[in-house]
């Protein structure tokens, strides 16, 4: 099992290579934000201009690097089909079980020592920003790879189920596309909501002043509502991060054993493909007819 877990890394090593340099690369960016708002041209600005870049390159390194996440994630299974590696890999003595863990082994690796390093980094971050460290920062963190290791957990059942990569791409492609089209629906429901609200408080405003009721349009409502949400949705997050990845830790497992059984199943046999011949068509009739008359059959 070792060796398949090697095989995991030394294919996805290069995908792996570039997400790291991109880390290092955003990270080094945002120290070098800091050393100039310090003692650099960002120092000339106005103080608020300062403490706002200050603050904005702090909160993108601790969650604006999350998207560097999915590219270290292991997911060879496409590959192992194109390769026919798959139908090899049948003939070694490993189960099925072991296959697939062998994947979400080297995932957790690689999440785990990326977790750690991202701790260690933030705790250095918070000093040379002078911010103090909260847990939340991690939990986000942990709950972004935990999220996105439920996406490479579906991309990987769909190939395993169907062993297809088109039949893989439709099905997780369509999943993806419901969870999106869920997320928009919620979203401009609550854009409409905050129109409905910032109506209400605006006829409320103009009422109390003995304005028209038009001098308070919903628009200039709505930025505060969605700084309101953001708001409610950070302490959400701060207090309750444990629960969330505990019920993404619960998924990854179903889907794990979802992911033994769908690979347990025979493999579909491969029908031989039935190519029509063309009968060529002449003047003495069927085949058969001429076949009897080059025999010299005269019935």
């Amino acid at each position: 099992m070792k060796g398949i877990i090697f095989k995991e890394f030394y294919i996805s090593r290069k995908r792996i290579y570039i997400s790291i340099a991109t880390y290092l690369f955003l990270t080094l960016l945002c120290i070098l934000v800091k050393l100039s708002a310090t003692f650099g041209n960002i120092r000339l600005l106005d103080k608020e201009a300062v403490d706002s870049t200050v603050t904005i390159t702090f909160y993108f390194f601790v969650f604006g690097l999350l998207l560097s996440i999915p590219g270290m994630l292991v997911n060879n299974v496409s590959s192992d089909l194109k390769s026919h590696w798959s139908i090899y890999q049948r003939t070694l003595p490993f189960s099925e079980k072991q296959i697939v863990s062998a994947a979400y082994i080297s995932n957790v690796v690689v999440l785990l020592v990326m977790n750690v390093f991202h701790t260690l980094m933030t705790a250095v971050m918070c000093a040379l920003f002078n911010k103090t460290f909260q847990l939340y920062y991690i939990g986000v963190f942990l709950v972004a790879s935990l999220l996105f290791f439920v996406f490479n957990a579906i991309i990987m059942f769909a190939f395993y189920r169907f062993r297809d990569p088109k039949k893989a791409q439709l099905f997780y492609g369509a999943v993806f596309t419901l969870v999106y089209l869920a997320f928009a629906f919620a979203f401009v429901g609550r854009i409409y909501e905050y129109d409905a609200m910032g109506r209400k408080e605006g006829a409320r405003l103009a009422a109390q002043q003995g304005l028209p009721a038009d001098a308070f349009p919903p628009e200039s409502f709505q930025i505060q509502y969605i700084k309101e949400d953001i708001h409610s949705l950070a302490k959400f997050m701060q207090k309750f991060w444990w629960a969330i990845a505990l019920l993404f830790i619960a998924i990854i497992i179903l889907l794990f054993f979802a992911s033994v059984k769908a690979l347990a199943r025979p493999a579909d046999a491969v029908k031989p493909s039935k190519e029509k011949e063309k009968t060529k068509q002449s003047f003495f009739g069927s085949p058969r007819r001429q076949k009897a008359a080059s025999e010299g059959d005269d019935d």
